[in-house]
C-alpha cells in the first residue's frame, strides 16, 4: 500500500512539473496562423527567437516528463493488463515524437526568419508563404500531438477508474474532460472554430487531480 501511495504521489509531482513547463511553453509559443497576414510577420517572429526557443525547451522537456511519468506507470497498469499497459506507453512515445518534429518545425521556421532578415533583397512573397506552411506544419502537428495525447489520457483514467486507485468521480471526470479535448482537435482539423474552453477545462480536472495524489497517491490496487 505504501508503495501504491508513493508511486500516486510521484506521478502527482510530475503533473506538477508538467505543468510548471507546460503553461509557459504555450504563453512564450508566439505563434498564431493569422500572423502571417502581417508583412513583416517573419521579422516579429525573428525578434521573440529567444521567447520561441525556451518555449519548444519547455514543450520538449513537458512531453518528456509524460514519458518519465508513462514508464513509472507500465508496471501497475501491466499488473492489470498487459496489452493496455504496452498501447499506453507506445501511444506516449508516439505523442513524444510528434512534439519532436512539431518542434522542430517551430525551430526550422526561426531560421527562416533569420535567413529572410539576413537576405539583402529578400523575395517577401517567397519567405511569406514559405513561412505560412511552417506555422501550418506546426499547428497540424501540434493538434494530432494533442490527439494522442487525449487518447494516452484517457487510457490512464479508466485505469485509475477500474482500480479505483482514485475517487471515481475524478477518473471519470478526466475520462470525459478529456473526450473533449479530443473531439476540439477534430473540429479544428474540420476547420470550425472551437472556444478554448474546450482545452482549458481539461486543465482544471489536472489541478484537482494533481493536488489529489500529491496529497493522498493511489489507493491499493485491486484487480477487478
Amino acid at each position: 500500500m505504501e508503495t501504491n501511495q508513493k508511486t500516486g504521489r510521484i506521478i502527482g509531482f510530475l503533473l506538477l512539473f508538467i505543468m510548471l513547463a507546460g503553461i509557459p511553453s504555450t504563453m512564450f509559443r508566439g505563434l498564431s496562423t493569422s500572423m502571417v497576414n502581417a508583412p513583416d510577420f517573419l521579422s516579429q517572429i525573428l525578434e521573440s527567437a529567444l521567447e520561441m526557443r525556451i518555449s519548444v525547451f519547455l514543450d520538449v522537456l513537458a512531453s518528456a516528463l509524460w514519458v518519465i511519468a508513462a514508464a513509472i506507470l507500465f508496471p501497475l497498469i501491466k499488473k492489470f493488463n498487459h496489452k493496455l499497459a504496452l498501447v499506453f506507453f507506445g501511444v506516449w512515445t508516439t505523442y513524444f515524437a510528434i512534439t519532436i518534429f512539431s518542434d522542430i518545425s517551430h525551430l526550422s521556421l526561426l531560421s527562416l526568419s533569420q535567413d529572410f532578415v539576413n537576405a539583402q533583397i529578400p523575395d517577401a512573397a517567397y519567405f511569406k508563404i514559405a513561412g505560412g506552411l511552417k506555422i501550418k506544419d506546426y499547428f497540424w502537428a501540434h493538434f494530432f500531438g494533442i490527439m494522442f495525447y487525449a487518447a494516452a489520457t484517457f487510457m490512464f483514467y479508466y485505469f485509475l477508474f477500474r482500480n479505483r486507485l482514485v475517487p471515481r468521480f475524478l477518473s471519470a471526470w478526466g475520462m470525459v474532460a478529456i473526450s473533449i479535448v479530443f473531439v476540439a482537435c477534430w473540429l479544428n482539423i474540420f476547420d470550425f472554430n472551437v472556444s478554448f474552453l474546450f482545452f482549458g477545462q481539461n486543465g482544471i480536472h489536472m489541478i484537482i487531480l494533481m493536488g489529489w495524489l500529491i496529497a493522498k497517491g493511489f489507493n491499493p490496487l485491486k484487480i477487478e
